[in-house]
Protein backbone atom coordinates (compact mmCIF):
# COMPACT_ATOMS: atom_id res chain seq x y z
CA UNK A 1 0.00 0.00 0.00
CA UNK A 2 1.16 3.41 -0.66
CA UNK A 3 1.06 6.49 1.11
CA UNK A 4 -1.96 9.09 0.36
CA UNK A 5 -0.74 11.01 -3.08
CA UNK A 6 1.22 8.34 -4.24
CA UNK A 7 0.25 5.67 -6.70
CA UNK A 8 -1.96 3.04 -5.30
CA UNK A 9 0.34 -0.12 -5.32
CA UNK A 10 -1.98 -3.92 -5.59
CA UNK A 11 -3.02 -5.32 -2.36
CA UNK A 12 -2.79 -9.36 -2.36
CA UNK A 13 -5.48 -11.16 -4.02
CA UNK A 14 -6.31 -8.52 -6.92
CA UNK A 15 -4.63 -7.82 -9.75
CA UNK A 16 -6.07 -4.31 -11.01
CA UNK A 17 -5.20 -3.29 -14.22
CA UNK A 18 -4.57 0.65 -15.21
CA UNK A 19 -8.05 1.62 -15.15
CA UNK A 20 -8.35 -0.03 -12.35
CA UNK A 21 -5.57 1.93 -10.42
CA UNK A 22 -6.61 5.38 -11.98
CA UNK A 23 -10.28 4.70 -10.54
CA UNK A 24 -9.23 3.57 -7.22
CA UNK A 25 -6.96 6.94 -7.17
CA UNK A 26 -9.82 8.99 -7.93
CA UNK A 27 -12.02 7.52 -5.30
CA UNK A 28 -9.02 8.01 -2.68
CA UNK A 29 -9.15 11.77 -3.42
CA UNK A 30 -12.45 11.69 -3.11
CA UNK A 31 -12.96 9.73 0.00
CA UNK A 32 -10.30 12.21 1.70
CA UNK A 33 -11.99 15.48 0.51
CA UNK A 34 -15.29 13.68 2.12
CA UNK A 35 -13.42 13.70 5.39
CA UNK A 36 -11.99 16.87 5.84
CA UNK A 37 -15.77 18.33 5.70
CA UNK A 38 -17.60 15.52 6.31
CA UNK A 39 -21.60 15.76 6.03
CA UNK A 40 -24.16 13.11 5.71
CA UNK A 41 -25.07 15.29 2.12
CA UNK A 42 -21.90 14.84 0.77
CA UNK A 43 -21.49 10.52 0.97
CA UNK A 44 -23.50 10.87 -2.21
CA UNK A 45 -19.62 12.37 -3.92
CA UNK A 46 -18.30 8.83 -2.97
CA UNK A 47 -21.51 5.68 -2.40
CA UNK A 48 -24.00 4.86 -5.16
CA UNK A 49 -27.51 5.15 -4.31
CA UNK A 50 -27.74 1.37 -3.74
CA UNK A 51 -24.55 1.20 -1.27
CA UNK A 52 -24.15 -1.45 0.82
CA UNK A 53 -22.38 -0.75 4.17
CA UNK A 54 -20.85 -2.82 6.69
CA UNK A 55 -19.14 -1.88 10.12
CA UNK A 56 -18.58 -2.73 13.50
CA UNK A 57 -21.42 -0.99 16.15
CA UNK A 58 -23.77 -0.01 13.85
CA UNK A 59 -26.58 -1.71 11.92
CA UNK A 60 -25.74 -2.76 8.24
CA UNK A 61 -27.35 0.37 6.00
CA UNK A 62 -28.75 -1.47 2.20
CA UNK A 63 -29.06 2.12 0.91
CA UNK A 64 -27.12 5.75 0.35
CA UNK A 65 -29.94 7.09 2.79
CA UNK A 66 -29.85 4.45 4.91
CA UNK A 67 -26.05 5.33 5.17
CA UNK A 68 -26.56 9.51 5.02
CA UNK A 69 -28.85 8.80 8.52
CA UNK A 70 -26.15 6.11 9.90
CA UNK A 71 -23.32 9.27 9.68
CA UNK A 72 -26.12 11.40 11.20
CA UNK A 73 -25.99 9.61 14.07
CA UNK A 74 -22.14 9.08 13.91
CA UNK A 75 -21.76 13.05 14.06
CA UNK A 76 -24.09 13.75 16.34
CA UNK A 77 -22.36 11.74 18.84
CA UNK A 78 -19.48 13.30 17.24
CA UNK A 79 -19.66 16.19 15.20
CA UNK A 80 -15.89 17.35 14.79
CA UNK A 81 -15.22 14.05 13.58
CA UNK A 82 -12.73 13.97 10.52
CA UNK A 83 -10.74 11.54 9.32
CA UNK A 84 -6.91 11.13 7.37
CA UNK A 85 -5.87 8.94 5.02
CA UNK A 86 -2.49 7.27 5.47
CA UNK A 87 -2.36 4.31 2.90
CA UNK A 88 -4.08 3.03 0.16
CA UNK A 89 -3.84 0.28 -2.27
CA UNK A 90 -5.94 -0.70 -4.94
CA UNK A 91 -7.84 -4.25 -5.80
CA UNK A 92 -8.92 -6.14 -9.02
CA UNK A 93 -12.70 -4.36 -8.10
CA UNK A 94 -12.11 -1.24 -5.68
CA UNK A 95 -9.94 0.31 -3.04
CA UNK A 96 -8.77 -0.65 0.66
CA UNK A 97 -8.03 2.24 2.49
CA UNK A 98 -6.39 2.49 5.75
CA UNK A 99 -7.04 5.91 7.84
CA UNK A 100 -7.25 7.30 11.72
CA UNK A 101 -10.65 8.73 12.67
CA UNK A 102 -10.33 11.67 15.23
CA UNK A 103 -12.96 13.75 16.48
CA UNK A 104 -14.20 13.93 20.53
CA UNK A 105 -16.93 12.48 22.68
CA UNK A 106 -18.59 13.68 25.44
CA UNK A 107 -15.89 16.64 25.32
CA UNK A 108 -12.94 13.94 25.42
CA UNK A 109 -10.46 13.03 22.54
CA UNK A 110 -10.96 9.83 20.48
CA UNK A 111 -9.42 8.81 17.74
CA UNK A 112 -8.92 4.82 16.23
CA UNK A 113 -7.74 3.60 12.85
CA UNK A 114 -9.43 1.56 10.53
CA UNK A 115 -9.11 -0.08 7.04
CA UNK A 116 -12.13 0.67 4.52
CA UNK A 117 -12.58 -2.30 1.76
CA UNK A 118 -15.18 -0.38 -1.22
CA UNK A 119 -16.34 -2.13 -4.01
CA UNK A 120 -16.14 0.48 -6.96
CA UNK A 121 -19.08 0.69 -9.50
CA UNK A 122 -18.25 1.74 -13.58
CA UNK A 123 -19.88 5.10 -12.41
CA UNK A 124 -16.86 5.65 -9.82
CA UNK A 125 -18.90 5.50 -6.42
CA UNK A 126 -18.58 2.95 -3.52
CA UNK A 127 -21.73 0.06 -4.42
CA UNK A 128 -20.02 -1.83 -1.11
CA UNK A 129 -18.16 -0.91 2.08
CA UNK A 130 -16.65 -3.09 4.48
CA UNK A 131 -15.49 -1.39 7.56
CA UNK A 132 -12.32 -3.18 9.90
CA UNK A 133 -11.63 -1.60 12.91
CA UNK A 134 -11.19 -3.03 16.35
CA UNK A 135 -14.50 -1.64 18.26
CA UNK A 136 -13.30 -2.54 22.10
CA UNK A 137 -10.73 1.06 22.25
CA UNK A 138 -13.60 2.92 20.73
CA UNK A 139 -16.87 1.38 22.98
CA UNK A 140 -14.80 1.82 26.20
CA UNK A 141 -13.85 5.49 25.32
CA UNK A 142 -17.52 6.25 25.21
CA UNK A 143 -18.17 4.43 28.18
CA UNK A 144 -15.61 6.62 30.19
CA UNK A 145 -17.22 9.78 28.52
CA UNK A 146 -20.64 10.20 30.60
CA UNK A 147 -21.32 13.69 28.79
CA UNK A 148 -21.57 11.65 25.23
CA UNK A 149 -23.87 8.41 26.67
CA UNK A 150 -26.97 10.77 25.80
CA UNK A 151 -26.41 10.78 22.29
CA UNK A 152 -24.88 7.12 22.17
CA UNK A 153 -28.15 6.10 24.07
CA UNK A 154 -30.34 8.05 21.57
CA UNK A 155 -28.59 6.16 18.68
CA UNK A 156 -29.21 2.78 20.11
CA UNK A 157 -32.98 3.21 20.56
CA UNK A 158 -32.75 4.79 17.17
CA UNK A 159 -31.54 1.70 15.63
CA UNK A 160 -33.67 -0.86 17.57
CA UNK A 161 -36.62 0.99 16.32
CA UNK A 162 -35.12 0.58 12.63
Amino acid sequence: MKAIGETGATVPGGSPDAAAQSAAADFVRRFADFWKWPNPERLDTVLAADAHLVAPMVPTAHSLTEGQAAFEELFELMPDLTAEVHRWGATADGVMIEFTLSGTAGGKPISWSSVDRFTIGEDGLATERVTYFDSAPLALSLARSPRAWPGFIRSQIRQRRG
